[in-house]
């Protein structure tokens, strides 16, 4: 069966609602899929992304680090005693060979004990406790937005 073109003469939103009413699942499932796809047809064609595409290629360079007076891999860091009990605390909910589990609270600890921001050496101290690569740390911090690197 075929459909043939509906036409709506200027109409009063109740008017619109009702006439939906009448319409069968699936030629409103069929509005919906030429809805959404006009709808992507208009915003390439003006010029504007949909929310699909790829992430522009700059992106990455807003998250390089760059070594400062205070932030760079030589600064100390030490956990202090009741952090130090933390973590274990934190360590023992998860299963032996997956301590990395523990990434997120244990950087957590970190900054709060570096007083609201994540060193570099910080971070590198989690890596070191749990077991894990420097790299995994970096990758979870940079991702996390409640991380002030």
């Amino acid at each position: 069966r075929s459909l043939s073109p509906v036409r709506l003469p200027a109409a009063s939103l109740a008017d619109v609602i009702a006439f939906a009413g009448r319409l069968e699942p699936t030629t409103m499932s069929l509005l919906a899929s030429a809805r959404s796809l006009a709808r992507g047809v208009l915003a390439r064609t003006a010029g504007v992304r949909s929310m699909h595409a790829t992430a522009s290629q700059s992106s990455d360079k807003l998250f390089v680090h760059k070594d400062s007076q205070r932030n760079h891999a030589n600064v100390p860091f030490e956990w202090s005693p009741a952090n130090l009990d933390r973590i274990e605390a934190i360590k023992g909910q998860f299963p032996e060979h997956h301590q990395a589990a523990a990434c997120i609270p244990v950087l957590d600890l970190a900054q709060r004990q570096c007083g609201g921001w994540l060193p570099l050496s910080a971070m590198n101290a989690v890596a070191k406790t749990l077991d894990m690569k420097k790299m995994r740390v970096y990758e979870v911090a940079t991702f996390y937005t409640m991380f002030n690197r």
